[in-house]
């Protein structure tokens, strides 16, 4: 099954989407992309540490195109701006501090372009802030179900398992409505719906 068949189905939820160094996680993001831009969504992308970027020339590098004109992003560290920028967040040594800075920012945005929210390198930034769980579940709970108060809204967020500890990856499974697992290409196979799926 591809991402995109997925996402039509369940309509809103938080997805975790988990992919190891060997996958495709850029094909299933691009998946996304297509698919909400033919249902004229525009998505706002948390790109932890420029992995957006990485993403980008790991698609470039196998023949896509991408349209990045038009990406609404909010930049968690990094330093490559790509799309339009609504805000950026350096501060990662206060955790209350940057979970601040980030819903000021998510805020100012629009009702109607807050639909979708694509996070990209979920484990970057746990790795920055070594959290404990308390400090994920608070993460989750501002970029995950505060996002998802309205009916109809999506998050999926992009995990590297092999750079996340496992106690911290188990702990994100328990959080999520879904777990999916992509692999070499864009598919994904559905690993549990521990929240409500």
């Amino acid at each position: 099954m591809r991402l995109r068949e997925f996402i039509e189905g369940i309509k809103e939820g938080t997805v975790l989407l988990e992919y190891g160094p060997a996958d495709h996680p850029e094909r299933a993001f691009y998946d996304l992309l297509e698919y909400f831009r033919e249902i004229n969504v525009t998505p706002i992308v948390v790109d932890i540490k420029d992995t957006l970027q990485v993403f980008i020339q790991q698609l470039k590098l196998q023949g896509f195109q991408v349209k990045t004109e038009d990406l609404k992003v909010i930049k968690e560290g990094g330093r490559i701006v790509i799309g339009e920028l609504l805000g950026k967040i350096d501060e990662f040594e206060d955790f209350s501090h940057h979970i601040g800075k980030y819903w000021e920012i998510y805020k100012k945005i629009p009702e109607k372009d807050k639909k979708v929210i694509i996070v990209l390198g979920l484990h970057k930034f746990l790795n920055q802030i070594k959290p404990e769980i308390s400090k994920m579940e608070a993460y989750f709970e501002v970029i995950g179900r505060k996002h998802l108060q309205e009916s109809g809204r999506i998050a999926v967020l992009f995990v590297n398992t092999e750079a996340s500890s496992q106690y911290f990856l188990k702990s994100l499974e328990e959080l999520a409505d879904y777990v999916l697992r992509v692999y070499k290409n864009q598919n994904i196979r559905a690993i549990m719906f521990p929240g409500g799926g």
